[in-house]
């Protein structure tokens, strides 16, 4: 009987430490950006990772709204969101005027998070309050090309998202473009509260520059192991002792 206890509480053991290592994984914190490009007057805000205007690239202010390649003074708050659990976010370009443009060329969302550790669903489009469309799915062109999650709801060069016409019918924001979407996979972690990183622009000070957390690799970390080795190495000796 003694036994049986013993290797019980080594198998409960390997549960609980392996139930630690699963919630490490999901404590990452990620982002998400709401990402727009008009048309005829290239009114814009990259992808996070754009090597030219992304929120990294030193001395570029990607909390603003660009034009034309440039730095630009043109009004609005992007609101981004810190994404730590599996659950329902939402982000958006408020306080701009975007009507004298004539269409978007690409309305879309991007990530940190790496390919392959999360999926996108129920991507529900807002323009100026008014709902507009509502993907199941999220739409990500290239995916097996691609490094981050990125899902676009417009893409006038994708012949997929309606090509020039697109999927939905819409007016250009007099304020407001908002993007709310559902995360999972990523695991229960401690959900975030989804208020979200607000950039006014104009601003006078830079974006701050926020660090983003090594992805995981689904791998046990060295530590886990060495506990779970103790704790089977225990088991086994104790076994034999009663023998």
């Amino acid at each position: 009987m003694k036994i049986k206890k013993i290797i019980a509480a080594a198998a409960a053991a390997v549960v609980a430490v392996s139930t630690m290592a699963i919630s490490a994984f999901a404590d990452d914190t990620y982002h998400a950006y709401l990402n727009v490009q008009t048309n005829p007057g290239w009114i814009y805000r990259d992808a996070w990772d754009s090597d030219q205007y992304g929120r990294d690239v030193a001395g570029w202010d990607y909390s603003k709204l660009a034009a034309n390649g440039e730095a630009a003074d043109i009004a609005g708050t992007f609101t981004d969101v810190e994404i730590t659990a599996d659950g329902t976010y939402k982000v958006s370009l408020t306080g701009a005027d975007l009507s004298g443009e004539e269409k978007f060329s690409q309305l879309y969302v991007s990530t940190d998070i790496p390919m392959g550790n999360a999926t996108v669903t129920n991507v529900k489009v807002t323009i100026d309050g008014q709902e507009k469309y509502t993907f199941d799915e999220a739409y990500q062109a290239d995916a097996d090309k691609k490094s981050y999650v990125d899902f676009h709801v417009i893409n006038i060069w994708n012949d997929d998202l309606g090509g020039d016409e697109g999927l939905f019918g819409y007016m250009m924001p007099n304020d407001s473009v908002e993007i709310e979407f559902t995360i999972s996979g990523l695991g229960s972690g401690e959900a975030a509260s989804n208020e979200a990183d607000t950039a006014e622009a104009p601003a006078e000070t830079p974006a701050e520059t926020t660090t983003t957390t090594s992805p995981t690799t689904g791998n046990v970390p060295a530590a886990v192991m060495v506990s779970v080795m103790a704790v089977a190495g225990a088991a086994a000796v104790a076994s034999k002792k009663r023998k």
